[in-house]
């Protein structure tokens, strides 16, 4: 059902302190994403896994989502090969996602989880290049 872990969101209170920490510990940058007036978030890879680091820039979501804190682990991501399969199982267990239908990142599909159906962790899952369809023949 998971094929691997993707990323490991954190949510910082400062991008730019964050990013400089993750390359002085040797970790490679692959990208940045920014969500305008949302959020600015960066990948760094460990191996064939990555970090997220994500700055909300949204007052009231960025009070939600980091609280006090100065940075905290937000959520895991995994990689399945089928949403609608892997969703079923976990809807079976009891697991609740935050939208009725899945959002496209780029190429992939993800789903994030209510961290109250899963022990207080919130997953999200991707499938990649799920969100792009071939032209029509």
């Amino acid at each position: 059902m998971l094929k691997r872990i993707d990323h490991v969101g954190v949510i910082v209170d400062d991008l730019d302190q964050a990013k400089s920490f993750l390359s002085s510990v040797g970790l490679r940058f692959d990208r940045d994403l920014v969500i305008p007036g949302r959020l600015r978030a960066a990948f760094y890879a460990c191996g064939d896994t990555q970090v997220e680091v994500i700055e909300i820039d949204e007052p009231t979501e960025r009070a939600q989502r980091l609280g006090d804190s100065t940075a905290r682990i937000e959520h895991v991501a995994f990689e399945v090969d089928s949403l609608s399969t892997t969703l079923a199982a976990l809807r079976g267990l009891g697991v609740q996602t935050t939208t009725a239908d899945p959002m496209a990142v780029g190429a992939n599909l993800n789903y994030w989880t209510r961290p109250e159906t899963c022990d207080g962790v919130q997953y999200q899952l991707i499938e990649k290049g799920a969100a792009t369809s071939p032209p029509a023949g």
